[in-house]
């Protein structure tokens, strides 16, 4: 190794430790802000408005993922009063607790995420949602004996709540039972959760209803592949607006909690930027309708737990991301495809080089009648005056 080389290496390696050092210090900036007291109190928000005032007043940046506003009950619109007195790091996890969210710290911002107690909730969850999960985490029970699996849930849940398919309450009255054996009298088993109940199987569980005002609520106890299948026929309205297509599927397959998989190694049929409007659709149903319009095929592995997809056979026309991006062209219209006879559309935008030679004419033509001339003549006229 020549002396240039090695003197190259030596700035190169540099420059990566002095990058480091910032990063590293930026993190731990972080670090300490949260160690400190922070007195803020907040009534009625939006939890948008509470991160950014606590921000501000502690000299942070809060960002809400994606994950977490498809897993508050209204989104970024939904409202909290709060009052935070002491350490910021203790009164955001008090604070974020009651949402089962958590912050991860990076070199700049505090990102919040949703825990992943939540998978026990499909789609956004309400309120009264919120409040049963925390007493099935939360609410401890200690058992002597034998034990009546349905009272004794109920009595600690604080509320009626149906468990699903019913035989599993015999599962559940042999668990406790089992805790509660042999011990001396008035003697009672160590504290437990009904959580900790419900996970000892192989089974996976969540929460059904109340559809109705006045409904018991349900926790499901099913089958890991039918946990998948709830998790694909929930309900949602979903609404993206210029987004390239990759990203929404990846976004949707991420709520499906599935991995997605692209198939073909080309996939530049991804990279359109679409429009995308539904209501009171179920998740497996968007994700065929999004890959159906564009051509493709869509393959659901609920035992690998992963979602395949395929691009067109043949070629489209198509405008890449990294193309659009760099080019100056505006959009010029689009492409509205009515789906499930008219009760939602999904849309295309199209810039001029997205259309064929005869569609280019025609447009020039329609420009023609409205301007008086067509759009090339307009743009000389202006370079010559």
């Amino acid at each position: 190794m020549n002396t240039m080389s090695l003197k190259k290496m030596v700035v190169v390696i540099a420059l990566v430790c002095i990058s480091a050092g910032y990063v590293w210090a930026d993190g731990l900036r972080l670090q300490e802000r949260l160690s400190k007291d922070v007195r803020i109190q907040l009534r009625d928000v939006t939890i948008v408005e509470a991160l950014e005032k606590i921000g501000q007043k502690a000299g942070v940046k809060f960002i809400l993922s994606d994950e977490s506003v498809w897993k508050l009950p209204q989104g970024e619109a939904t409202r909290l009063s709060v009052a935070l007195d002491g350490p910021l790091a203790d009164s955001m996890t008090e604070m974020l607790n009651a949402f089962f969210m958590r912050y991860a710290v990076a070199d700049e911002e505090i990102t919040i995420y949703p825990r992943p107690e939540l998978e026990h909730i499909l789609g956004r969850p309400t309120a009264k949602q919120l409040e049963l999960l925390a007493r099935i985490y939360k609410g401890n029970f200690t058992v002597s004996g034998q034990v009546d699996s349905r009272t004794t849930i109920n009595k600690i849940l604080g509320q009626e709540v149906l468990i699903l398919p019913v035989h599993r309450y015999s599962e559940l009255s042999k668990f406790m039972s089992e805790l509660g054996r042999g011990l001396p009298e008035g003697e009672r088993s160590p504290p437990f959760t009904l959580a900790q109940m419900l996970d000892s199987g192989e089974r996976a569980w969540y929460l059904s209803g109340p559809g109705f005002p006045g409904q018991i609520p349900e926790i499901q106890v099913v089958s890991v592949e039918e946990f998948q299948e709830a998790k694909l026929n929930q309900v949602v309205d979903i609404s993206f607006k210029d987004e390239m297509a990759e990203v929404i599927l990846r976004r949707l397959a991420g709520w499906t909690g599935m991995e997605l998989l692209v198939l073909k190694k080309d996939n530049k049929w991804l990279w359109e930027e679409i429009t995308v409007d539904m209501q009171n659709v179920k998740l497996r149903q968007a994700i065929l309708n999004i890959v159906g319009t564009m051509d493709g095929g869509t393959h659901f592995d609920l035992t690998d737990n992963e979602i395949s997809i395929a691009g067109p056979r043949t070629a489209r026309t198509t405008t890449a991301r990294r193309t659009a991006r760099s080019s100056s062209d505006d959009y010029v219209g689009k492409i509205s495809i009515p789906m499930d006879s008219g009760r939602y559309f999904i849309e295309f935008m199209l810039r001029e080089k997205d259309l064929t030679e005869e569609l280019k004419k025609l447009r020039s033509e329609k420009m023609k009648e409205v301007l008086g001339r067509l759009p090339e003549q307009e743009k000389s006229k202006k370079d010559s005056e």
